[in-house]
């Protein structure tokens, strides 16, 4: 069956911690066209969208929000081979989060120390929305809009 009439859903995307905005575009990250880094001030991290808890590792979490979008938060980049210590998740599989989700901790000082990468990076991973607008750069505060876009469902 043809899904000529497909409805196009809107979700958004918060800022999960206070810091400076990186465009996705600069981030060494593949096949991703939705979503943002944030260059950290604090190692609170919290969920940038509603949803449920499907995967996680040592540095990253996946959350399945409405509408079958999962959405990725990366903390530091996986090619800098941070040490897991750096990272204290505070969430698990199964779990339900909000925007005000404490989803980690993590330790800016050890990570800048060993001169890796602190970047938080937030992607929609299973999808291809084609409507979104950025909607602030610069410096954000937890819990700013960052990202509206639409997904097919």
């Amino acid at each position: 069956m043809m899904k000529l009439f497909q409805r196009k859903h809107q979700l958004q995307l918060v800022a999960p911690v206070g810091g400076m905005y990186v465009d996705i575009r600069k981030v060494p990250v593949d096949n991703v066209t939705v979503g943002f880094a944030l260059e950290p001030m604090v190692g609170e991290i919290q969920a940038p969208i509603a949803g449920e808890i499907t995967q996680l590792t040592p540095q990253s979490v996946t959350i399945m929000a409405a509408h079958q979008c999962d959405v990725t938060v990366q903390l530091g980049q996986s090619t800098t081979g941070a040490s897991a210590t750096a990272f204290n998740w505070q969430v698990a599989v199964g779990d339900q989060v909000t925007p005000d989700t404490l989803l980690a901790n993590m330790d800016l000082n050890a990570l800048h120390e060993a001169n890796q990468s602190a970047l938080v990076i937030c992607m929609v991973t299973n999808q291809r929305p084609n409507d979104f607008e950025i909607e602030k750069t610069g410096l954000v505060s937890q819990g700013d809009l960052l990202e509206n876009f639409r997904v097919k469902a």
